[in-house]
């Protein structure tokens, strides 16, 4: 943030003229899992970024997220190849802690799309009968 002229004030990085937009993918990728989202997060809720949800978002969800329909099962299988790919977020958060429960509810409320006055922001492919069911 610092190399794009962003500012660091009351632990929010900042920018007088200008407001990022995060394109999700925030876990599964890198060392500093736990501190990505918390950057992301507070710029969010001051009003500093605006934020769409990613793949690895949307997985992190439905690992944490009981199967209404399977008892026992979650909505992405806790299969060994899953595992392996999520693993590293999960021992960074700690999973199932108080934390690990913050980012999912927070991950909930990131929308899948931004369709803003003269731009639409999404993190893949914009295709509206997908956009529909989910």
């Amino acid at each position: 943030m610092a190399k794009l002229g962003y500012t660091e004030r009351g632990g929010v990085w900042q920018y007088p003229e200008r407001q990022v937009i995060f394109l999700g993918d925030f876990v599964d990728r890198g060392p500093e899992q736990v501190e990505t989202v918390r950057i992301a997060r507070t710029m969010v809720e001051a009003g500093q970024a605006l934020a769409v949800m990613g793949y690895h978002e949307f997985n992190a969800v439905a690992w944490a997220t009981k199967d209404p329909e399977a008892s026992g099962q979650y909505l992405r299988s806790h299969s060994p190849k899953n595992r392996r790919q999520h693993q590293a977020y999960l021992d960074q958060v700690i999973e199932g802690s108080a934390l690990h429960h913050e980012h999912i509810a927070w991950f909930n409320t990131l929308p899948l799309y931004l369709d803003l006055d003269g731009l639409r922001v999404i993190h893949a492919c914009w295709h509206p009968p997908s956009l529909q069911i989910l």
